[in-house]
């Protein structure tokens, strides 16, 4: 018996929203983040092809591994979510797919990570990194979140594991001056959302109970803090010793598109109420993008022409 087709169809819908549901889960745009990991390559200075396979690999793991992560921490946060203004309308709280098939997919996530590391053949000291981030991960989801300042730090602390994942696969040490740029740059990103989620009132579930001790000024202070920090720290690095040995005299121009961007960030936060999401920020923002490709190229011209 052949079935009607207005029988198929439904099912078909329904298989694709799951997809659909599935693939919203796993939070695809954030994985723009772990182009950390290939930072510690791209200023290598060496165009040595297995390495970047594996920082690509690396990247891919590293994918897998924090969506997984981001299902463990929706699925803790699933009955709260659901009396959020947004949040509701993700996959979970809104009843797109299940809890029991977020938890499988969460761990086929995870086996596809230590699968690509395993077939990869790459440093066994991945797992150690991957092990302190899911360590601060969950800590962060099961309550650590809620404690103001320290969970701005432990939110940055992922784009330091990030670099340092990719440096464990270049097999060089990273310098100080990229740490602490990164580490600046990171804390200024997750203060920027807290300031959007404040201004936007993104916190009326009382979930982020950690945004109660955050007021706008405050947070404005932070931001204004962070920036200088960040562009005094890049111009220090840009004419000290190491930077004009290892890059040559011309690297103090990368500094102009590093002050634009952190200008247009400052822009977007505070006289747009943005910034609540760093990932659109840099997908979506002409100028912000714009500034990044540009000191990017700037770079590769300066490192490797």
């Amino acid at each position: 018996m052949v079935p009607d087709a207005q029988d198929v169809a439904p099912s078909k819908r329904s298989a694709m929203s799951q997809l659909a549901a599935a693939a919203a889960l796993m939070r695809p745009e954030q994985w723009i983040k772990n182009g950390f990991i290939l930072i510690p390559v791209f200023f290598s200075g060496r165009v040595d092809w297995p390495i970047v396979v594996n920082a690509l690999l690396g990247a891919l793991a590293f994918s897998a591994f924090s969506s997984a992560i981001y299902i463990f921490n929706d699925i803790c946060d699933v009955e709260d979510d659901k009396q959020h203004a947004k949040k509701r309308l993700r996959p979970l709280p809104s009843g797109q797919i299940s809890v029991p098939a977020a938890i499988a997919l969460a761990v086929a996530l995870f086996a596809v990570s230590v699968a690509i590391v395993f077939a990869a053949g790459l440093p066994a000291k991945l797992f150690l990194i991957g092990g302190i981030y899911a360590a601060i991960n969950l800590a962060y989801s099961l309550g650590m979140k809620h404690v103001p300042v320290l969970e701005l730090f432990m939110v940055a602390a992922g784009y330091i594991l990030r670099l340092l994942a990719g440096s464990v696969i270049d097999g060089e040490a990273l310098s100080p001056w990229i740490i602490a740029c990164t580490g600046l740059v990171s804390l200024m990103l997750v203060v920027g959302k807290r300031r959007g989620d404040v201004a936007n009132a993104l916190d009326e579930s009382g979930r982020l109970k950690s945004l109660r001790h955050y007021t706008l000024t405050y947070l404005d202070q932070l931001v204004t803090i962070l920036a200088a920090a960040t562009f005094v720290t890049y111009l220090l690095f840009c004419i000290s010793d190491y930077g004009m040995i290892r890059f040559g005299t011309n690297v103090p121009i990368t500094a102009i598109f590093v002050l634009f961007g952190i200008f247009r960030f400052l822009q977007i936060v505070s006289v747009q109420a943005g910034g609540d999401s760093p990932t659109d920020l840099i997908l979506r923002d002409g100028p912000l993008r714009t500034s990044i490709l540009l000191w990017l190229l700037t770079f590769a011209v300066i490192i490797y022409a």
